[in-house]
């Protein structure tokens, strides 16, 4: 094999042709890739801080959810305690008001029984006189009947 100019220049124009395609070629796209590599690097660390974060903050809005409602169970049972206590307190001044309208009616009823004694004893006794007219064919002097002796 001989070693001539022609492979002299062959081999001088793939050492710049080397040279020129590592310059142009090969360096940007190496460091294109390196770049994407760190890109990469970097969104896979910011992915996994913001999943710390997202959990942090679900425990965070989880432990906050179960403290409101805690609350709203609290003032649920307050509020049903002050309605029972509420209404209880109405049921007693009702029962308070019934009681003393049946006491008042009693009183009434008994008023009116003892009035109605007393109109039946004026009739019985004007009932009397109007027999013993009719029977007897006299006046008999009814102011001298005791009405209290009239039998109940």
């Amino acid at each position: 094999m001989e070693f001539d100019a022609t492979f002299l220049i062959a081999v001088i124009s793939f050492i710049v042709f080397v040279v020129i395609m590592n310059k142009i070629f090969y360096e940007p796209v190496l460091k294109i890739m390196q770049q994407r590599q760190e890109l990469v690097n970097q969104n896979f660390i910011s992915a996994k801080i913001t999943k710390k974060t997202v959990q942090e903050k679900t425990v965070q809005y989880d432990s906050e959810l179960e403290k409101s409602r805690d609350e709203a169970r609290n003032e649920i049972a307050d509020k049903s305690k002050q309605f029972k206590d509420e209404s209880s307190k109405i049921l007693a001044g009702y029962k308070e008001e019934l009681y003393s309208d049946v006491l008042n009616e009693k009183e009434n009823l008994k008023n009116s029984a003892l009035a109605a004694k007393d109109v039946l004893k004026n009739s019985i006794v004007n009932v009397a006189r109007d027999v013993s007219i009719k029977i007897m064919g006299t006046d008999y002097n009814v102011d001298s009947i005791d009405v209290s002796q009239v039998e109940e």
